[in-house]
């Protein structure tokens, strides 16, 4: 159950992640640092996609994983 709400939690955070960056890519600050180097935009965006898809993956990994059957466990 701990491992399930970790990766829950996780997940979320990095969905949050995502989220905040989009929300603040429109900002003038932060396209004061983007106008300049599009590089550095693009590398930005490129990790922010990464945060939503590995959060996404977490998530469903904590929903589609199998439970480890009990009776086969070694003592």
């Amino acid at each position: 159950m701990g491992t399930k709400l970790g990766l829950v939690v996780g997940g979320s955070a990095l969905i949050g992640l995502f989220l905040a960056w989009m929300l603040l890519k429109g900002t003038s600050a932060v396209q004061a640092w983007i106008d300049p180097n599009p590089l550095l935009g693009l590398v930005a965006l490129g990790l922010a996609w990464l945060c939503v898809l590995a959060g996404a993956g977490m998530i469903a990994r904590a929903f589609f994983r199998r439970e480890p059957d009990p009776v086969n466990e070694a003592d």
